[in-house]
């Protein structure tokens, strides 16, 4: 059941609705946000192309489905550019996978605005919890100027690439379905 009409469901693609397609997705948002994203920066902040990818996935497969896709993602974009504590971002990205897919059931995650707002947030609240993990580490910088510098330019460059994001999400993968193994069938 995906919780959509009859109507759109003829029009969805049949094609893609795989496993292959999420981490597709997963893959190619890790590698634009580790090779071009450093290059669209406004002051320090950067747009988060891994949180708009987890979050269409957590939104279009589930919350498993996103978590894992989050865990594995944050885990290679860690691995891919080093730049602090390993498994950080893997934890955080895993978070918002899992909280994205709980909106699977419902109605609104038809629409756009849902997802682009979640993932404004979810860019938001992993710079924030990274930024709080670092300073819990003693590697401090004034708050004012992570929120000023870091965060607000992050989720407004965030904000306007994530609907391309979104959209090629949802062509490849399709309607919204929960992926769950040893669900019991309603």
């Amino acid at each position: 059941m995906t919780g959509v009409g009859p109507a759109v469901e003829a029009r969805l693609p049949t094609v893609g609705r795989g496993l292959w397609a999420v981490a597709a997705i997963g893959f190619a948002a890790v590698v634009l946000e580790v090779t071009v994203m450093p290059y669209i920066a406004i002051a320090r902040g950067i747009p988060d192309l891994i949180a708009a990818a987890v979050v269409s996935i957590g939104i279009l497969r589930g919350s498993l489905v996103g978590a894992v896709a989050g865990f594995f993602a944050g885990l290679l974009a860690e691995l891919a550019a080093p730049i602090g504590t390993l498994g950080v971002l893997a934890l955080l990205y895993l978070i918002v996978g899992a909280f994205a897919g709980r909106y699977t059931e419902r109605q609104e995650a038809e629409g756009l605005l849902v997802p682009l707002g979640l993932s404004v947030a979810a860019a938001g609240v992993v710079q924030a919890a990274y930024a709080g993990v670092h300073l819990l580490l003693g590697e401090g910088a004034p708050a004012a100027f992570l929120v000023a510098s870091v965060i607000i330019p992050q989720m407004a460059l965030t904000a306007l690439l994530s609907p391309p994001v979104l959209l090629a999400a949802r062509r490849l993968l399709g309607a919204p379905r929960v992926v769950e193994p040893f669900a019991v069938p309603r």
